[in-house]
C-alpha cells in the first residue's frame, strides 16, 4: 500500500507501522481504495460522501478536451512508430533516447493533464481506452501517406511481440532433423514442457566458466502443448495498448511511466490499463531479456506491477477473466526454456534431465525477478492462491518448472589437479533456487492453514511425487548416487517436505496418507543425505582442489537467509524418511554415505578403499553429528513458533554477544512475510527480552562508542544452552568453539563447575505422534554395534577416534536412554544377561537390554599383515569346536554394506510381492570402489565387554585413577526416586558417563544389579570399618573446617564480584 503525503497527514494512522520516502518514479496513492485499504484510514478527502455532495464537472467545460486528445495521443503514437526502425536497422540506445527527448514536451503535457484531478483523468481514459477513436484514427487507410508508412512500422514491430518465431518451430523439432542431430525424449515431461528438443549443433562455452565443466550444449523444449494464445502475435484495440507496447519497446522510458502510473487513481482506467499489462506480459518477458539496461527495467516493471496486483480484487478479476496465472507460470516456463543445458548428474551419459545453466546472463543478471516478484505478489491474495491450488494442470506446468532447477550448478569433486578457473556462477544458483522457487513455495504454504485446506495440500504433494518420480527416471537413478558429485540444489525435494510439514502441523492429515511407498522413501532420502556427507567432505578439506567457491557454497547453504529454505527441509525431510524406513538400512546407509564403513570394525588395522587415512576422523566426526542433529532436532517436528524464535535466538547469542540488528538479520526469517510460518517480530522483543541482558553503549578510551549488546542470561547458559542448535546454525566452525568457551567461561564464573566441560545435554521437548517412528533408530541393532566398536576402539586408544567422537557416541547413547520404553518387565529382563550369548552381536533391538549384553569373541576381516591373524586361537577354543563356538558367544563378521543392500533388497522384493510383481534385484553396483579388493582374512578377537563395563572403564581412563566409578545409588537411594540432580547438568566426559549409567540403571533393575557386580568385580567390597569416639571427634573437627573453608571462599567471590560490578558501573558513569 502507498499513500501520497496529503493524504497521509490527513487520514488516522495512529500505531501503524509505516516507511516515508521520496517516490523518483511517481505511483498511484491507494488513499480512497477500500480493496487495499479499511475506509476508517480514508482521509477526509477519500472518505465516502453522498453523491449528491460531489458537484458535476459543466459538459462544455470538457468538450474540448475529449476533441482534441485522441489526435494528440495518436500524434504521439505516430512519433514512437517513425522513431522505432526493425529488424534491419535495429535501433541503438542513443537513437531511442533522442527520439524520447523530442516526444519529452508532449509527455509531460499528459502528465500535467492527470494532475488536474479526477475530471480529466475520466476524459483520458476514456480516449485511452475507447476502440472507435483508435480503429478510425489508426487504421492506416486513406491517402495520408505518412500514416501509411507508420501503420508498416507499426505491423513489422508487432510480427515479433509473439514469443513464437518461424525459425523457432525449426529448432523446435517441427522438421525432420537433419543427420547428427539429437533428438531426445523427456519422460514425465509431457504435461507442460513436451519432449527434449533439439540440441544446438553450436558446442559453446558456457558463460563464466559454467559451473566448471568446460563445454556444454544447450537445450530448447518443445512448446507445443503451451496455451498458444499466450504465444500468438498481439493485437491491439485501443491506444492505451499500443502505448504500453510502445512503452515497452522503448524499454519502460520515466517519463511516460510516471504519466500511466498517475492515471492509476480512475477506476475504470486502473482496470483497463492492467488487463492490458496482463495482455502484454509475455512481451515484457522477451523484451526484458533483450535489455541491455535490465535492472533500470526491471525496478520500473516492478514499479508498474506492485501497484496493480497488490489489490486482491483486481488480482482476482484479471485472473479469472484474462487468465493471467496461466500467463505467469506459461511466461516462466518460457523464459527459463532458453537456458536449458542437459544434467550431468548421475547418469553423465544418458541422463534425459535439463537444468538451468547458472552461467546465463538470465541467471547471473536476475532479469527473471521482476516477473518471479509478480507472481509472488499475487500468490498472496487467498483467493488467486486458491484457484492456483485447485488447478490440476497449473501444478504440473509449475512442477516442471521447479524441476528445471533440481540438481543445477552440479559440482564434481576435482581429485588430481586444482580446478584452473573458480566458477562464481553458484551464488546465483541459490538466489535462484529462494527467489523462483522457495519464495513462491512459502506463499503457497501461507493459504494452507487449517483442516479445510486439505486438499491442496494432497494435490501439491500428488503431482510433486510424480515430478520427483520423473526425475529419478530421468537420471537412471536406482538407489546409490554417483561419487564425488552433489548438488546443493533440490527444490522438489523441498517442496515436498514443507507441504508435509504443514500437513501435519496445521491440517491435522495422516502423514502416512501422503507418504509414497518404502521405494520410493529410499530414494527421496539419498540425494538430501548426499548433501550432509559432501558438507562433511568440505569441512575435511576433501574438496580443497575446487578451490574456495565449494565452501562458499556449504556456507551459503546454512546462511541465516537460505536455511529455512534449504538445510531445514532437507533435514526434516531424512527425518521422516528415518521414521518410516528399517532403522538398519537408514543407519548403514548413513555411515556408508560418509565413507567411513571401513572404520567400523573391531580390529587393530583396516583398509579403507574410498577415503585416505587424514579425512577418516573428521568424516566420522561429520556422520555422528549428523545423526545427532537428525535425532535431536524437532524444528518441524512438534515445536511451537515461539520455541523456534527462542531456541534460534539462544543459539546466536551463545555464539557472541549480538546488536539488536545484527540478531534480527541472523535469525531465520520466512522468505514470504506474508506467510506467518515463523512470527518474526510479533514475538521477537518479548523472546529478546525473556532470554538476553543488554549491555548499555560503552564510550571506549579513543573517543568512540561501543554498541549496545544483547548477552543471554545466567539462567539460558545454565538450561538452555544447546549445541546441537549452535552446530546446526553456525556458518564458520570458530563459532561452535566459541559458544564453548563462553559456556566453559559462564561455568567457571558461577562456580558450577571448574574444568574444561563438555557440551551439555539438553532435554528434547517431545516428538510429534506422527513421527515417534524416528526414535527406532536409537533403539537398532546396528546403531549398537556401531556404538559398541566406537566405545572399545577408544578404550583401546585407536589413533583416529576424537574426543568429539566419544562425546557424540554418548550423546547418542543418553538420546537413546531418553526414548526408550518403561522400566523392563522381568521376562524383558532376564533375556540379555552375560550368560545368554547369541550368533550376532547384540539379542534383540532395545538398547536399554543391549547395554548389558555381553560380547565374548567377535569374527573379524584384517589384512594378513594384522596382528589378530598372529595370535593364537582362544584357549576355549578348538579347530573341531569352533562350530559351538558360533553358537556361545561369538558375533558374526558385520559389513554395514552388506546390511544396507540386504535390507534394500528385502523391501523391494516385499513391494514388488505386495504388487503381485516379478521380484527383481535393484541395487546397483555401477559406482563400487574401483581397483583390486584387499586381500583379506578372518580373525577371532576376544572382547568379553558390554557397553555398560566399557564405559565404566572408560570412567577409569577418563578419570586417570583405577576403580573410579563407584555407583551414586548404594550410599544415597534417594538418587533413584529424583535423579534430576544438578551435579550432572554440567561437566565433562566423566559427568556424562555417570549421568548415563544413572539413567541405564533407572531404566532397568537388571541394569543396575550388572553395574553392580562389575563394580564389585573390578573393585572388591572393602569391609566396613569401625570408628573410635576419638577417631568420630577428630572427624567431626575436619569436617567443620572444611565447611568453614568453603564459606570464606564462597564469601571472597561474592565481594569480588560486586568489585567489579561497581567498577563497570564506574566506569559507565
Amino acid at each position: 500500500m502507498s499513500l501520497c503525503a496529503e493524504c497521509f497527514h490527513q487520514g488516522d494512522h495512529t500505531g501503524h507501522d509505516f516507511n516515508m520516502f521520496r517516490s523518483q518514479a511517481g505511483g498511484a496513492c491507494d488513499c480512497g481504495d477500500s480493496n487495499v485499504m479499511r475506509e476508517s484510514g480514508f482521509c477526509k478527502r477519500h472518505q465516502i460522501k453522498s453523491s449528491s455532495n460531489i458537484p458535476c464537472v459543466p459538459k462544455d467545460l470538457l468538450m474540448m478536451s475529449e476533441f482534441v486528445l485522441p489526435r494528440f495521443i495518436f500524434c504521439l503514437i505516430q512519433y514512437l512508430r517513425e522513431g522505432y526502425n526493425e529488424p534491419a536497422d535495429v535501433p541503438s540506445e542513443k537513437d531511442l533516447n533522442k527520439i524520447l527527448q523530442l516526444l519529452e514536451p508532449q509527455i509531460s503535457f499528459l502528465e500535467d493533464l492527470t494532475k488536474m484531478g479526477g475530471a480529466m483523468r475520466s476524459v483520458l481514459t476514456q480516449v485511452l481506452t475507447n476502440q472507435q477513436n483508435y480503429k478510425d484514427l489508426t487504421s492506416g487507410v486513406g491517402e495520408n501517406a505518412c500514416a501509411k508508412k507508420s501503420h508498416e512500422k507499426y505491423l513489422i514491430a508487432l510480427k515479433s511481440s509473439g514469443l513464437t518465431y518461424p525459425e523457432d518451430k525449426l529448432v523446435y523439432g517441427m522438421q525432420e532433423p537433419s543427420a547428427g542431430t539429437s533428438t531426445l525424449a523427456v519422460q514425465g515431461f509431457a504435461g507442460a514442457t513436451g519432449t527434449l528438443g533439439q540440441v544446438d549443433s553450436s558446442d559453446e562455452d558456457d558463460q563464466d566458466g559454467s559451473q566448471g565443466l568446460g563445454k556444454r550444449k544447450r537445450v530448447k523444449l518443445s512448446s507445443g502443448t503451451k496455451d498458444q494464445s499466450i504465444m500468438d502475435v498481439l493485437k491491439h484495440k485501443s491506444f492505451l495498448e499500443e502505448l504500453l507496447f510502445w512503452t515497452i519497446k522503448y524499454e519502460f522510458p520515466q517519463k511516460m511511466v510516471t504519466f500511466l502510473l498517475n492515471m492509476l487513481p480512475d477506476q475504470e482506467y486502473k482496470v483497463a490499463f492492467t488487463k492490458t499489462f496482463v495482455q502484454h506480459y509475455a512481451f515484457i518477458m522477451k523484451t526484458l531479456k533483450k535489455s541491455h539496461e535490465s535492472d533500470t527495467m526491471s525496478n520500473r516493471i516492478v514499479h508498474i506491477s506492485v501497484q496493480l496486483f497488490s489489490n486482491e480484487e483486481l488480482a482476482r478479476q484479471v485472473t479469472e477473466e484474462c487468465q493471467l496465472l496461466d500467463i505467469m507460470v506459461t511466461v516462466l516456463l518460457y523464459m527459463m526454456e532458453s537456458c536449458l543445458i542437459k544434467s550431468e548428474l548421475q547418469d553423465e551419459e544418458n541422463s534425459l534431465h535439463v537444468v538451468v545453466n547458472c552461467g546465463e546472463a538470465l541467471l547471473k543478471n536476475n532479469t527473471y525477478w521482476p516477473l518471479v516478484s509478480d507472481f509472488i505478489n499475487i500468490l498472496s491474495h487467498q483467493s488467486v492462491a486458491k484457484r492456483f491450488l485447485e488447478d490440476h494442470g497449473l501444478l504440473v506446468t509449475w512442477m516442471n518448472f521447479v524441476s528445471f532447477f533440481q540438481g543445477m550448478n552440479l559440482n564434481k569433486r576435482e581429485l588430481n589437479e586444482h580446478v584452473e578457473f573458480e566458477s562464481q556462477t553458484y551464488y546465483a544458483a541459490f538466489a535462484a533456487e529462494l527467489e523462483a522457487c522457495a519464495q513462491p513455495m512459502w506463499g503457497l504454504l501461507s493459504h494452507c492453514k487449517v483442516r479445510e485446506t486439505q486438499e491442496y495440500t494432497r494435490n501439491v504433494v500428488r503431482y510433486c511425487l510424480e515430478a520427483l518420480q520423473d526425475w529419478f527416471d530421468a537420471i537412471n537413478f536406482v538407489d546409490e548416487p554417483a561419487p564425488n558429485q552433489v548438488t546443493f540444489h533440490l527444490p522438489l525435494h523441498r517442496y515436498y517436505a514443507m507441504f508435509l510439514s504443514k500437513a501435519v502441523k496445521c491440517q491435522e492429515l495422516d502423514l502416512d496418507s501422503v507418504l509414497p511407498d518404502q521405494e520410493m522413501l529410499m530414494k527421496l532420502m539419498i540425494h538430501p543425505l548426499q548433501i550432509q556427507a559432501s558438507l562433511a567432505e568440505i569441512h575435511s578439506n576433501m574438496w580443497v582442489r575446487n578451490g574456495l567457491q565449494i565452501k562458499g557454497q556449504a556456507m551459503t547453504y546454512v546462511q541465516s537467509h537460505f536455511c529455512n529454505s534449504m538445510i531445514d527441509p532437507d533435514i526434516y525431510l531424512l527425518q521422516v524418511c528415518a521414521s518410516r524406513l528399517d532403522p538398519d538400512y537408514f543407519i548403514s546407509s548413513v555411515f556408508e554415505r560418509f565413507k567411513v564403513v571401513d572404520l567400523l570394525t573391531m580390529a587393530s588395522q583396516h583398509q579403507n578403499t574410498v577415503l585416505d587415512t587424514e579425512h577418516e576422523r573428521s568424516m566420522l566426526e561429520g556422520a555422528l553429528t549428523f545423526l545427532v542433529i537428525l535425532l535431536s532436532l524437532r524444528l518441524h517436528l512438534g515445536m511451537s513458533d515461539d520455541e523456534i524464535l527462542r531456541a534460534e535466538m539462544v543459539a546466536q547469542l551463545c555464539m557472541n554477544d549480538r546488536t539488536h540488528s545484527s540478531l534480527l538479520d541472523l535469525i531465520p526469517e520466512n522468505p514470504n512475510p506474508k506467510s506467518g510460518i515463523i512470527p518474526g517480530s510479533y514475538s521477537f522483543e518479548s523472546v529478546l527480552s525473556a532470554v538476553a541482558d543488554f549491555k548499555a553503549p560503552v564510550f571506549e578510551p579513543g573517543g568512540s562508542m561501543q554498541q549496545g549488546m544483547y548477552t543471554p542470561k545466567a539462567e539460558v547458559w545454565d538450561q538452555e544452552f544447546d549445541p546441537v542448535m549452535v552446530i546446526l546454525r553456525t556458518v564458520y566452525r570458530r563459532d561452535v568453539q566459541s559458544a564453548m568457551d563462553r559456556y566453559t567461561a559462564f561455568l567457571k564464573q558461577s562456580g558450577k563447575f571448574p574444568g574444561n566441560p563438555w557440551p551439555p545435554y539438553k532435554k528434547r521437548t517431545s516428538l510429534h505422534p506422527s513421527y515417534k517412528g524416528l526414535m527406532r533408530l536409537l533403539h537398532c541393532k546396528t546403531l549398537h554395534i556401531v556404538l559398541f566398536t566406537l566405545l572399545y576402539k577408544i578404550l583401546m586408544d585407536h589413533q583416529n577416534l576424537s574426543e568429539h567422537v566419544l562425546c557424540m557416541v554418548l550423546y547418542l547413547i543418553e538420546l537413546g536412554l531418553e526414548n526408550s520404553a518403561e522400566e523392563e518387565s522381568e521376562e524383558e529382563a532376564s533375556v540379555g544377561g552375560p550368560e545368554r550369548c547369541h550368533d550376532s552381536w547384540f539379542p534383540g533391538s532395545n538398547l536399554v537390554s543391549n547395554m548389558r549384553h555381553f560380547i565374548n569373541y567377535v569374527r573379524v576381516r584384517v589384512p594378513e599383515t594384522a596382528p589378530e591373524v598372529k595370535r593364537d586361537s582362544p584357549a576355549s577354543t578348538s579347530s573341531d569346536s569352533l562350530g559351538s563356538l558360533q553358537n556361545s558367544g561369538t558375533a558374526q563378521v558385520f559389513s554395514l554394506v552388506a546390511e544396507r543392500r540386504k535390507k534394500f533388497q528385502e523391501i523391494i522384493n516385499r513391494s514388488s510381492s505386495e504388487a503381485n510383481q516379478v521380484v527383481r534385484p535393484k541395487t546397483s553396483n555401477k559406482w563400487s570402489a574401483s581397483g583390486s579388493a584387499p586381500q583379506l582374512t578372518t580373525a577371532i578377537l576376544e572382547i568379553k565387554e558390554s557397553i555398560l563395563s566399557l564405559l565404566i572403564k572408560l570412567h577409569h581412563k577418563l578419570s586417570g585413577k583405577q576403580n573410579s566409578y563407584y555407583p551414586p545409588w548404594l550410599d544415597d537411594i534417594e538418587i533413584l526416586i529424583q535423579p534430576e540432580i544438578p551435579k550432572y547438568s554440567h561437566g565433562d566426559g566423566i559427568t556424562a558417563v555417570e549421568r548415563i549409567l544413572l539413567k541405564a540403571a533407572l531404566q532397568s533393575r537388571m541394569n543396575k544389579r550388572i553395574i553392580e557386580e562389575i563394580c564389585r568385580k573390578v573393585t572388591p567390597p572393602v569391609p566396613p570399618k569401625k570408628i573410635t569416639a576419638a577417631e568420630k571427634k577428630t572427624l567431626d573437627k575436619e569436617e567443620r573446617r572444611q565447611k568453614a573453608r568453603e564459606r570464606q571462599q564462597k564469601l571472597l567471590a561474592e565481594f569480588a564480584s560486586r568489585q567489579k560490578s561497581f567498577m563497570e558501573t564506574a566506569m559507565d558513569v
